[in-house]
């Protein structure tokens, strides 16, 4: 009986701890994508961003940790390197799932992608930004 007590924990410990998947988010800075470009572009370099914050009991708010947040300052970071665009993105959202959720108030998002500076015709890229 203790064992099968001692599995359901572990179980319900270690289960639904992270989702991991991939979707188009919107920004009004630069252009975010899950996908890459199919136009000429010039890599200024990678972007990664985590932002943690705190649920109360699982529901109440008490900091931010979002998706949108983290894109937001993704999208901030990919500006600062001279970019117009953010490609190849993957986004990690991870909670703690109920009834944990009730001692451990953690949660966040992580956002990985490439900055790329796109042509946009109006211009041409030097041979050595190809």
């Amino acid at each position: 009986m203790q064992r099968i007590a001692l599995l359901a924990l572990m179980l319900l410990v270690i289960a639904g701890c992270r989702t991991i998947s991939t979707a188009m988010i919107d920004s009004d800075r630069i252009f975010l994508t899950t996908g890459d470009l199919h136009e000429e572009y010039a890599p200024k370099g990678l972007v990664e961003v985590r932002q943690t914050g705190l649920m109360i009991f699982g529901f109440i708010p008490a900091s931010p940790g979002t998706l949108q947040g983290a894109c937001d300052k993704a999208a901030a970071e990919a500006e600062k390197l001279g970019a117009d665009a953010l490609i190849n993105m993957e986004y990690e959202i991870y909670k703690t799932p109920f009834p944990i959720s009730f001692f451990w108030w953690r949660r966040g998002a992580a956002v990985r992608g490439m900055a790329v500076k796109r042509n946009t015709g109006k211009d041409k890229l030097p041979k050595g930004e190809r």
